[in-house]
């Protein structure tokens, strides 16, 4: 509750605002900011953005409180801790590229909404980014309001770009035998082979370990995650394992094929005479896919691997994320349920597996109704085919 002690009238009927930083001066003496306001009721609102100001560790004097600063602060002190570290590593990014260099230096209090259609708009990249970079300011603007700092959010009124989402990216069956032909003498054959026929994403198959596997069972235990941190100050990109994954949904147990289960026991069969040949005692918290130094695999690496087999097979266009696309198709193409290839791919919802696949059931919609076509035979014999047309005498219609 701001304190009316803070605020006088004067005799030019304004409103002044004397507020306390907290901070002396060399001479021993308090320091003021002094504010002054139309009306009594704006006066109250400046004193209460001052108070939140200073209760929040963000008031700096007779200077005033910049958006950069607000948001980073947000960001490390207020979200931080309830961020996994990947998403944490996201919201420094696009603070650190897009949003401070543009309204970082701009006062809180002065922040419009032009000044951040600006900033979202030249950011440029896909709708996606533009929407990333929206939520951050969005939801610390919506801190700030609730703490009064601000009297409203300025990101209500900001325009979004139309959806670019691009056609996605699936290997046909050609390309999949290309592909798997150009895997052929490969190290790192059995798991690229994994990704292609589980559908796993990329930082969940490079920690997995042999206990995460039960080839009688035929399923794969996916329950943690590699993630890449970025530190700045040191010019670092740490890879480090997550001992859980990111939701609840991910966590899950992937049922694999005969064929995949042949793949992983023949490869398991190497590694076990591999450690016997160097001596190492053999355990089942081993990394079932380990670089060729046996630690575990880099995702950027891997991600690199994956391009020259591409190039090697001749198809263009395709990423590390296509392998989950084409699993995803080949359920779908083989009339798995989808509430099972949802499971599948660790998504939270189903609702989610079909707005990314809709266009494959429509495909399949086609399909499932042409079974009717024996339902055609009940028509009379002179109904019209598709592409045809019949003239109809409206004589016949008039009594």
């Amino acid at each position: 509750m701001a304190k009316r002690s803070y605020i006088s009238k004067r005799k030019d009927g304004k409103f002044l605002v004397s507020f306390p930083t907290g901070i002396r001066k060399e001479n021993g003496k308090r320091e003021y900011i002094y504010k002054y306001c139309d009306t009594q009721r704006e006066a109250i609102e400046v004193l209460e953005q001052l108070q939140a100001e200073k209760q929040m560790g963000v008031c700096q004097g007779k200077g005033v409180t910049k958006t950069g600063e607000w948001i980073n602060h947000w960001i490390e002190k207020i979200k931080a801790p309830n961020l996994a570290p990947a998403t944490l590593t996201s919201y420094r990014n696009n603070f650190r590229l897009h949003l401070c260099p543009c309204i970082g230096d701009i006062a809180l209090r002065d922040l419009t909404t032009n000044n951040i259609q600006r900033t979202l708009d030249n950011i440029g990249g896909s709708a996606s980014t533009f929407t990333k970079n929206y939520n951050i300011v969005n939801a610390s603007l919506e801190q700030a309001v609730s703490l009064g700092m601000i009297p409203r959010n300025p990101c209500k009124g900001v325009t979004f770009p139309k959806s670019d989402k691009e056609e996605m990216r699936v290997l046909t069956k050609e390309e999949q035998k290309a592909f798997i032909s150009a895997l052929d003498g490969e190290y790192y054959r059995p798991m690229i082979l994994t990704y292609l026929y589980t559908g796993m994403r990329m930082g969940e198959g490079v920690p997995l370990t042999w206990d995460d596997i039960a080839l009688q069972k035929r399923t794969i235990r996916v329950n943690k995650k590699a993630i890449v941190t970025h530190t700045y100050e040191k010019h670092e990109a740490k890879q480090e394992v997550q001992p859980f994954c990111k939701t609840k949904s991910s966590t899950r147990t992937i049922v694999i094929t005969n064929g995949l289960v042949k793949i992983l026991t023949e490869h398991k069969a190497e590694m076990q005479a591999l450690a016997e040949k160097l001596g190492e005692e053999w355990t089942e918290d081993r990394l079932v896919f380990p670089n060729t130094w046996g630690n575990i695999v880099h995702t950027r690496n891997l991600q690199k691997v994956v391009e020259r087999i591409y190039k090697k097979a001749g198809i263009e266009g395709a990423t590390m994320h296509t392998l989950r696309h084409t699993y995803a198709t080949n359920c779908f193409s083989a009339g798995v349920d989808i509430k099972a290839i949802s499971v599948q791919l660790g998504h939270s919802k189903v609702k989610t597996t079909y707005d990314i696949y809709v266009h494959l059931l429509e495909d399949k919609k086609i399909e499932e109704i042409d079974k009717l076509s024996e339902l055609d035979a009940l028509l009379p014999a002179d109904t019209v085919a598709v592409g045809e047309s019949k003239v109809i005498d409206i004589s016949d219609w008039i009594a």
